[in-house]
C-alpha cells in the first residue's frame, strides 16, 4: 500500500485500487492530490499486471470536488496541477470503475463522465455546483454530459447547480447502477473484477471506440481558460473594494 498526500494506491487481482483518503475534508481535493491521482493514474495504465482501475472515497462521502482554499492557486497553466489532472483521467485507456457512497459534488461527478462504469447509491447526493461557485465546469462536461444525460438536463444541471439523487443519475444515464448504500464498495470492487477478467486488447479497442479522448482534450483546455478568467475576475472585484 502506497499512501501519497491523502491518495492511497494499492494492486489486488489486477485491480489497481485508488482511494481518496481525506475524509475530515469530505475528501476535497488539494493540489498536490491532483497530482498524485493523475501520476496514479498514468502508472496504473502501464503496468502490465493492472486490469482495471478502481476509484473509491474514504469516510461518509465519496469527494467534495475541488477544495475551495485551493482556488487561491489559480490562475492554472496547462502543466500545473488541475488541467493536468484533468486531461489524466481523459486519458487513461484501461477500464475505470468509480464507486460513488455518500455525496459528490463539482469534480466529484464530472470525473464520472471519465468512467466505464459507475456504481451508487440510489439515495447518493450529486451536485455540479459549477454556475453558484461563478466558474465554467471541468473535465469537458460542457461536452460530454450533454451526451449522457440529454441536452435538456445537462442545461438544468449545469445552469440551475440543483442536487440531484443517484436514482437519477442512473435513470438519466450518467451512472451504470444503483446498489444498496453498503454494498458500494464491494459491488465496485465486483464490477472491476469482472472487467480485470475480460480480454485487455479487445476491451480497449472498445474503450477507444467509445470514448475518443483526443475530442476531450481541447474542451478540457477551453474550459480551464475560462475558470481562469472567472478567478481574475473575482479577484480583481476583491481588490477593488479593499
Amino acid at each position: 500500500m502506497e499512501s501519497i498526500e491523502s491518495i492511497q494506491c494499492s494492486v489486488q487481482d489486477g485491480v489497481w485500487h485508488l482511494c481518496i483518503a481525506r475524509p475530515e475534508k469530505r475528501n476535497a481535493l488539494t493540489m498536490p492530490m491532483f497530482v498524485a491521482i493523475a501520476e496514479a493514474l498514468r502508472a496504473a495504465d502501464e503496468r502490465d499486471d493492472v486490469r482495471c482501475i478502481l476509484v473509491t472515497g474514504a469516510g461518509d462521502v465519496f469527494c467534495a470536488g475541488h477544495d475551495l482554499k485551493a482556488f487561491d492557486e489559480w490562475p492554472q497553466q496547462p502543466q500545473d496541477a488541475v488541467p493536468t489532472f484533468l486531461h489524466a483521467i481523459a486519458d487513461v485507456r484501461k477500464p475505470v470503475v468509480i464507486a460513488v457512497h455518500g455525496s459528490a459534488t463539482g469534480i466529484g461527478v464530472t470525473w464520472l463522465l471519465h468512467a466505464d462504469w459507475v456504481v451508487t447509491s440510489a439515495d447518493a447526493v450529486l451536485r455540479l455546483p459549477f454556475i453558484d461557485l461563478g466558474i465554467c465546469p471541468e473535465a469537458a462536461s460542457t461536452l460530454l454530459l450533454q451526451r449522457a444525460v440529454g441536452l435538456p438536463r445537462a442545461k438544468r444541471l449545469l445552469l440551475g447547480g440543483e442536487k440531484f439523487t443517484g436514482a437519477e443519475a442512473c435513470e438519466w444515464g450518467l451512472v451504470a447502477e444503483v446498489s444498496p448504500a453498503a454494498e458500494i464498495h464491494a459491488r465496485g470492487w465486483e464490477r472491476a473484477k469482472l472487467l480485470a477478467s475480460k480480454d485487455p486488447t479487445i476491451l480497449r479497442r472498445i474503450k477507444d471506440w467509445l470514448h475518443p479522448s483526443s475530442e476531450y482534450h481541447q474542451r478540457i483546455d477551453e474550459e480551464v481558460i475560462e475558470i481562469n478568467a472567472a478567478v481574475g475576475r473575482r479577484r480583481k472585484a476583491m481588490e477593488s473594494t479593499q
